[in-house]
Formats: C-alpha cells, sequence, structure tokens
C-alpha cells in the first residue's frame, strides 16, 4: 500500500514537472518573438532615421548661395557636374580638390599658350581626364563656352571690368574668384562651388605643413638672392610679386621690383641674382636665354657662371597648392644641391 502511494506521488510529481518546463518554454518562445519583434522595429526606425539624416544633409548643401568677389550672390541649385573654367589660373584648384574642369581656356599675359599635357605641374593630374578646350582667354570665344554646356562657370574676377560677363551669365551661373587672395581662399571658393569644403581644409592643411618645412630648410640660405621672371621674348619680366618669396622666406636682390615691370639686362646685371629662374612658357623663356648666349653681359653675371639658370612651369604662376607644394621641392633642390 506504501509503495503504490509513493508510485502516485512520484507520478504527480513528475506530471508537475514536465508542465512547467513547458509553460517555461512557451514563455520564453514568446519573449523571444517579443524581443525579435523590438528589435526588428528598431532597426526600421533606424534605416527611416538615418534616410531622413542624409535627405536632411543634402537638403540643407544644395540648394547654395556663394558670395562672389565682385559681390554678386550666385546661387547653385545643385551640385555642378560640369564647370566651364574660363580662365586657367584656377585649373590648378580644381585639380587638386580631384574635380577637374569639363572645359577651359588657356592663356597667359604674352599670348604664347602651353599644352596641358607638357605642364610638369598640371600633366600628373590629367590622366584618363578630358577637357575641351574653350581657347585663349585674352579672346575668349562666347559660343565654345556655351558649346561646353556648364553648369557653372568659373573665373578669375577683374575690378576693370568683365566685359562677357552678362553674356557668360545667360549660359549658366557666374562664379568670379579674386587673383589678390590667397590661394586658400581661392581653394576655399572653388570647394564652396563643388561642395569639397572638408577635402579642402585637408588640402590646406597639408600644404601649410610643407610650406612651413620648407622656409625652415632654406632658412641658413637668406644671403642668396633668387630672381623670378617671365619674358616676351626681348627683355626680362620681374616677377617680384611671386608669393614663393614670402611663403618660404627667400630672398629677392637688390632693386628688385614687386611689380611686372619690364628688365633690360644691364638691370639684371646689376642686381647679379645668384639664382635666376624663368617661370614661363619653356620653348619661349630657352629661346630668349639663347639669344644672350654670346652676350658678354649675360656671361658675366653669377647665376649664369655657376649653371643656376633655370626653368619653371609656367602654370605655377597662379600659386595655387599644386604650384606651392611643387615650388618647394624646386626652390629645395636648386639651394641644397
Amino acid at each position: 500500500m506504501k509503495k503504490w502511494i509513493a508510485t502516485v506521488l512520484s507520478m504527480i510529481m513528475l506530471t508537475g514537472a514536465l508542465s512547467a518546463c513547458t509553460n517555461a518554454g512557451e514563455a520564453s518562445s514568446s519573449l523571444s518573438s517579443t524581443v525579435s519583434q523590438q528589435e526588428s522595429v528598431a532597426s526600421e526606425e533606424s534605416k527611416t532615421s538615418s534616410v531622413e539624416s542624409v535627405s536632411t544633409e543634402e537638403e540643407s548643401v544644395w540648394p547654395r548661395t556663394i558670395l562672389d568677389a565682385a559681390g554678386n550672390e550666385v546661387v547653385l541649385e545643385k551640385k555642378p557636374e560640369r564647370v566651364s573654367l574660363v580662365h586657367i589660373v584656377y585649373l590648378e584648384h580644381l585639380l587638386a580638390l580631384g574635380a577637374p574642369p569639363t572645359a577651359a581656356a588657356l592663356g597667359n599675359a604674352q599670348g604664347d599658350v602651353e599644352a596641358l599635357e607638357q605642364s610638369e605641374l598640371l600633366s600628373p593630374y590629367l590622366k584618363d581626364t578630358e577637357i575641351a578646350m574653350l581657347g585663349n582667354s585674352k579672346n575668349l570665344s562666347v559660343e565654345a563656352v556655351l558649346e561646353s554646356q556648364p553648369d557653372v562657370i568659373v573665373t578669375f574676377y577683374n575690378p576693370a571690368g568683365f566685359d562677357q560677363y552678362e553674356q557668360l551669365a545667360e549660359i549658366a551661373p557666374v562664379i568670379q574668384i579674386s587673383y589678390t587672395d590667397t590661394w586658400q581662399d581661392q581653394l576655399r571658393v572653388c570647394a564652396q562651388v563643388l561642395g569639397l569644403e572638408e577635402k579642402a581644409e585637408t588640402l590646406i592643411a597639408d600644404t601649410e605643413k610643407k610650406i612651413e618645412e620648407t622656409k625652415t630648410t632654406l632658412a641658413p640660405y637668406a644671403d642668396k638672392t633668387f630672381a623670378l621672371f617671365r619674358t616676351d621674348g626681348k627683355s626680362f619680366i620681374a616677377q617680384g610679386m611671386s608669393q614663393f618669396y614670402t611663403a618660404f622666406g627667400i630672398t629677392k636682390p637688390e632693386g628688385f621690383t614687386d611689380k611686372a615691370d619690364s628688365l633690360s639686362l644691364e638691370t639684371v646685371a646689376e642686381m647679379n641674382p645668384d639664382y635666376i629662374v624663368f617661370q614661363h612658357n619653356y620653348e619661349v623663356a630657352k629661346a630668349f636665354v639663347d639669344s644672350m648666349e654670346s652676350n658678354s653681359v649675360w656671361q658675366a653675371l653669377d647665376a649664369v657662371k655657376n649653371g643656376q639658370v633655370y626653368y619653371f612651369d609656367e602654370n605655377m604662376n597662379s600659386y595655387g597648392p599644386l604650384s606651392m607644394n611643387l615650388g618647394a621641392d624646386k626652390i629645395v633642390e636648386i639651394y641644397t644641391k
């Protein structure tokens, strides 16, 4: 009798335990399902929030209004995909930002144009890049600009007036950038046009660091004079306003003009610089130097006697971030060799 009672009690306890396990499993399954549903809802909400965030960011960037150097408030409805550059001066700024223009005009004050693929400064950034040529910026063809189908037109600000501004403004928004601004501010305006402000600040920081390092390297050579010229094929054209002088702390010859004045060989001989550099179309500059080969005044210059006459790419006259980087390398090489 006792054994039977014990057996019955054991069965009752086993049944209760099994029931408890079943209820616990159902509860666990129910909780797991609830958590999964909550996670799914949270994930969807996160995705929605992310999309809204991106959308809001894009909407806050475009349209945007840019105040250009002429005081014009220029509205860009969306990020430009096609940029026509009607003066080469800012080409290096756009290339440095990794955003080459779809069309560009070339030229310099003397009217001599060098092909971009021959440019030591620019050619490394032109691989797999097609830039339609708009001709010479001195005689800009508005029709060519129209055919380039720009979303925006970029040029430098001319305080004396810009005869073609109204015609170009009918084609696309025109951004004028001050030629007298620092290269940092010029780069910032280009970045505003393209929505690349963060990249511009990184470029500025890196370039400024290199400039300071170069200035330190060149400090022991402060007694050496550096004369930078262009030429019209007949005379020396002073480039004393070059940003290289201030940026790298290099010394001008005594009496070297800060203006783009034409100088005679005799005037240059009086200065007798340690280094002579032509930052100009190579063929034109080399022909000018060759024409003085038999001139005793030229041959008596210290720079000539010491083999210190050099040629820099004419596109470095824009003194943007690429010019500053390449200029730093070339000037250090000249001074320390």
